[in-house]
């Protein structure tokens, strides 16, 4: 019964630990998704004028920093390995957040940083 009530206890630790950034991640992309709409409605290959560099330079920072948050939640979730139950529950989260990374990499690669976010830009 210990047993029960310590690894109930661990993986809330690593839950609560983990959820703030998870809903971050969230409010992040509904908040960029518009954003990256309208630029492209707006702007979309041609980006020569000065309004056009200004927002495809604040959604190049806003894509970096999404980027980086979407790292961390991963970097979280392989370091808090757990058990078997633990990985499955935590495999949906992954994926989303594997999912997230690769909608930031493909908006980036759009705006015309060739999709290679590993590197931080100039805007970040």
């Amino acid at each position: 019964m210990k047993a029960v009530a310590a690894a109930a206890a661990l993986i809330l630790a690593m839950t609560a630990q983990a959820l703030p950034l998870s809903y971050l991640i969230e409010l992040e992309r509904a908040k960029i998704e518009p954003a990256a709409k309208l630029f492209q409605q707006e702007c979309g290959d041609h980006t020569d004028s000065q309004a056009c560099k200004e927002k495809r330079d604040a959604l190049v920072k806003v894509l970096n920093g999404f980027v980086s948050m979407v790292r961390k939640e991963l970097a979280l979730l392989d370091a808090n390995t757990g058990d078997a139950d633990f990985q499955k529950q935590m495999a949906a989260r992954r994926t989303r957040m594997q999912q997230d990374l690769q909608w930031a990499q493909e908006h980036l690669k759009a705006v015309g940083l060739g999709g290679n976010s590993s590197q931080p830009t100039s805007a970040f």
